[in-house]
């Protein structure tokens, strides 16, 4: 934290309150200095991490090796695809821990920088939203491997009721040493899969949300940049007159000197948060399109009104995630562009010819709006679609089944799944 001596800000108290709480739990919360969290935290890492790539693999295989059974192979992939990307984040974030810690120690002294209740407000506003958002994330996801992890127990209890044949079943279809399921061994590998689903939740937990609140807290700064731009003019008093003197446009020129530096310094910060983050969205983008195409077909295909309630949820959390990256990248493209807008609604045509170039060098550069774009991608809400663009008709018990999908900028994620599906269905 930043020690300046004076009481901290109001976003303080907001800052990253969610991943934060998921990053402790998987004990991978970056610091500046490896080993410099709580002992116990590389313990938690290591846990978490191993019991997730066992997952991952183990249940990939599983689908694999089951490829004649297409719904069971589904079952299996759906839940180990969500696993390899999140260990594929988790060794991002474990990797580069440093360059993480540095990211957020930057764009806290930006928050940190302004103590005016207007602009504090304005953050915690954004700060409770991505809170609020992130929660919603993890507790969609929390649901579903609830769902996961209590539908053998209940299936299990049913049938002892009725003294029907079959015995419990793990929570997951996953591949493992024969010892593993023995009886005596049995309940420790359903705690385990438990754990590693509990695991996935908080990895993914922590690192969209990370993504989302980020993206949010940039937006403040931008915000706060606007709102310091509008102040340079407002405190001129400059409605008295029609052309600004040789003073005013002096202390007009001194002010925007910091405006351009602070500018530069936020661009800079978006620029190393993508590059961060290249991998892990593009990753998540190019999945996304087979674990919604998963959890859809097995909502289709079920006959259990348990398993079609548990890929209901995982469906939910899918969508949610798809969301937060959308929403949090529109954000940033939003607020950097609305920079360029502030700038040509002030009174630039009062200054002198030299302040006028300064504020055009500021305003061209505002007018290319600074995006989170990975390859193939830019989260945005644009890119997140408005259902009902396309409809997707699928063949299914000599019925059509018709689900609408958002024509989306390529690779068109949620009409891909649709394609997806209308390809897997001529396979069963």
């Amino acid at each position: 934290m930043i020690d300046s001596g004076e009481p901290e800000p109001a976003i303080a108290g907001h800052f990253y309150r969610i991943p934060r709480l998921s990053a402790r739990i998987v004990g991978i919360w970056p610091e500046m200095r490896r080993g410099s969290g709580p002992w116990y935290s590389h313990l938690l890492f290591v846990f978490a991490f191993l019991v997730v790539l066992v997952g991952a693999v183990g249940e990939v295989s599983y689908g694999c090796v089951h490829l004649d059974d297409l719904v069971v192979a589904l079952e299996a992939f759906c839940p180990g695809t969500t696993k390899a990307v999140c260990v594929l984040k988790l060794w991002v974030f474990f990797r580069s821990s440093r360059q993480w810690a540095v990211l957020i120690q930057r764009l806290q002294s930006m928050l940190w920088a302004t103590r005016r209740e207007e602009g504090q407000r304005m953050l915690v506003a954004l700060a409770t939203t991505a809170s609020r958002l992130s929660l919603l994330l993890l507790s969609s996801g929390t649901t579903t491997n609830t769902a996961f992890n209590l539908q053998p127990l209940i299936m299990g209890l049913y049938r002892w009721l009725f003294e029907l044949p079959g015995q419990i079943e793990l929570p997951f279809n996953i591949i493992l040493p024969a010892f593993a399921v023995q009886p005596s061994l049995f309940p420790v590998t359903y705690v385990l899969l438990t754990a590693s689903g509990a695991c996935t939740v908080f990895a993914f937990s922590f690192v969209d949300g990370f993504f989302l609140c980020s993206c949010l807290y940039i937006c403040g700064v931008f915000r706060l940049l606007q709102q310091d731009i509008r102040r340079i003019f407002a405190d001129l008093h400059g409605d008295s007159v029609d052309v600004f003197t040789e003073a005013m446009n002096g202390e007009v020129r001194q002010k925007l000197a910091h405006i351009v530096e602070r500018h530069n310094a936020i661009i800079d910060l978006c620029t190393d948060l993508t590059r961060q983050f290249t991998v892990i969205v593009l990753m998540h983008f190019l999945s996304a399109a087979f674990v919604l195409c998963s959890t859809i077909l097995d909502i289709m295909l079920n006959t259990s009104s348990l398993s079609g309630l548990t890929y209901i949820c995982y469906s939910i959390a899918a969508l949610t995630q798809l969301f937060l990256y959308c929403f949090g990248g529109n954000h940033v493209s939003e607020s950097s562009g609305a920079v360029a807008d502030v700038l040509y609604d002030i009174e630039w045509y009062k200054c002198d010819a030299r302040t006028r170039k300064m504020i055009l060098m500021i305003l061209r550069r505002s007018q290319r709006a600074k995006t989170i774009a990975v390859p193939f991608f830019t989260p945005s809400l644009a890119a997140f679609g408005s259902v009902g663009d396309c409809v997707r008709c699928v063949d299914y018990d000599n019925k059509c089944l018709c689900f609408p999908f958002s024509a989306l900028i390529p690779p068109q994620i949620l009409s891909t799944t649709g394609s997806y599906i209308t390809l897997l269905k001529t396979f069963l």
